[in-house]
């Protein structure tokens, strides 16, 4: 894998943080520089460990490894389709379907991890988020970990850490110039699940 590969999985793996970062600010939710590294952090760990442990518990050859991956790329990209289509019917019934469960309830709108309705995104609320945007990097491993080395695998996870870490700013920055001229109305959640559903499709048919 060249450099260029490892640079798109990084950002891959992290244009889920992005998407959060700028729904926040969208919402008028501070986001500030230690929740921020706080995802940056169990971005890249989530991503170590889906590169170094998927030899270990996949007892499968690299291709299907790629296959289990692309199809989790997937997977994911299409509940990121999906998603506005909830979260439109959600408010419909009067929020009876994110009611039913906490995950449930972040899965259709991310900003509910703000839970003191403080509109600042504190640490503690963050590391759950984190844990879920962090799906992305565990799908981007488990695809690509068994055909790397040892120098690629290091050189993909610091790589995240960095990619995702910029990411995550540059959201929050075009986030609050969203939410000036737009206020909330701005939905990244296509976007976000079309370029994994693209990337997963091409992961499967070019493995």
């Amino acid at each position: 894998m060249n450099l260029i590969e490892i640079m798109l999985m990084a950002f891959a793996s992290c244009f889920d943080a992005f998407a959060v970062s700028v729904s926040y600010k969208t919402s008028g939710i501070a986001f500030p520089l230690r929740s921020v590294i706080v995802m940056t952090l169990i971005h890249g760990l989530a991503m170590v460990f889906a590169l170094f442990a998927a030899d270990a518990v996949l007892p499968f050859p690299p291709e299907t490894c790629i296959v289990i991956g692309a199809v989790l790329i997937i997977a994911i990209g299409a509940l990121g389709i999906i998603k506005p289509l909830l979260s439109s019917a959600d408010k419909k019934l009067g929020g009876a379907i994110s009611s039913r469960s906490k995950l449930l309830a972040l899965f259709i709108d991310e900003t509910k991890a703000d839970c003191d309705c403080s509109k600042v995104l504190s640490v503690k609320e963050c590391i759950p988020l984190s844990f879920a945007v962090a799906s992305d990097a565990c799908a981007v491993g488990i695809c690509v970990g068994p055909s790397l080395n040892t120098q690629n695998k290091l050189l993909t996870s610091i790589s995240t850490l960095i990619v995702c870490f910029i990411l995550i700013l540059i959201g929050r920055l075009l986030g609050d110039g969203i939410h000036k001229k737009l206020g909330n109305k701005f939905n990244l959640s296509y976007i976000q699940g079309s370029f994994l559903l693209l990337l997963g499709l091409y992961m499967l048919i070019g493995k």
